[in-house]
């Protein structure tokens, strides 16, 4: 009866009149229900609530909302974020630049001042091929020095004065063997283990390439320069002073390393010609 009695009163209809005072007459007038009441509040909220919906996710007024971040704004800082740090190497670049020249210009040059700066350089129209005449004097002149020790022997004087340090722990795997054109040593990674320097000098390459990976090059005294191939990730930039032991790169990403075995691979290059890291090192 209760439920019965409460349906009725929701479908009882009353009548809404507009009345114009003036006239004496009635301007409007229609029958309504609670029920077509509640019914009309109800689709309002839903269309209200729909439009700002609307609103907020496909207009800028979402983002004046506190702690809210449309996608389209998380985009737009994601690619702001690229193009300062692009900027910001750009302008680092221009800036090793400029102070290269203004130390070429004042003649303040010293052994190992100048940072290395990559300036694009347009090669078009410029052939690399080699003439007979290159072909015929790099043979003539390979020829002549293949059994010259002499500046072998002049290389292990200089560079023995320099006290190379070990880069990392860990077995030699693989030797030395320019014949076969292995010009360094690998290296047998230790889990965790990290890259050091050999000896002091300035970073000329840090970067990675297809065919080994991260690699880090620096440029010492003597007219040595020493690579690093197959790093897992590099800690040093271009122009960055090191010293002898100081922590350049990673071998391996940490205690949850799946990778399989690696390897680090140590060149040292002295005068344009490969030496043997093992004469120098003591591993």
């Amino acid at each position: 009866m209760k439920a019965k009695a409460f349906r009725s009163r929701l479908l009882r209809k009353y009548r809404l009149t507009i009345h114009n005072e003036n006239k004496l007459e009635n301007v409007l007038g229609f029958y309504i229900s609670p029920l077509w009441v509640i019914m009309s509040l109800f689709f309002s909220f839903l269309l209200l609530a729909g439009v700002l919906y609307l609103i907020v996710v496909f207009t800028p007024v979402g983002n004046l909302l506190p702690g809210y971040i449309s996608n389209r704004a998380k985009e737009e800082l994601i690619r702001n974020n690229i193009r300062i740090d692009s900027l910001t190497r750009e302008v680092e670049k221009q800036d090793r630049y400029i102070a290269n020249i203004q130390a070429l210009i004042s003649g303040n040059i010293t052994i190992d001042s100048i940072t290395s700066s990559p300036v694009p350089i347009n090669t078009d129209g410029i052939s690399t091929d080699k003439t007979i005449h290159e072909k015929e004097f790099m043979e003539q002149w390979e020829e002549r020095e293949k059994y010259n020790l002499t500046s072998q022997a002049t290389s292990v004087a200089e560079l023995q004065e320099l006290h190379l340090m070990r880069p990392t722990r860990g077995d030699v795997i693989k030797p030395f063997d320019p014949n076969s054109g292995h010009f360094g040593i690998d290296i047998a990674e230790i889990p965790g283990e990290s890259v050091m320097a050999i000896h002091d000098g300035v970073v000329v390459m840090s970067d990675f390439t297809a065919n080994e990976g991260f690699t880090i090059a620096i440029q010492h005294r003597e007219n040595m320069i020493s690579i690093y191939r197959n790093c897992y990730r590099l800690l040093k930039n271009i122009g960055d002073k090191v010293s002898g032991g100081e922590v350049i790169a990673t071998l391996s990403s940490g205690e949850n390393d799946n990778r399989k075995k690696e390897y680090l691979h140590l060149e040292l290059w002295h005068r344009g010609k490969p030496l043997d890291p093992s004469t120098y090192i003591a591993f």
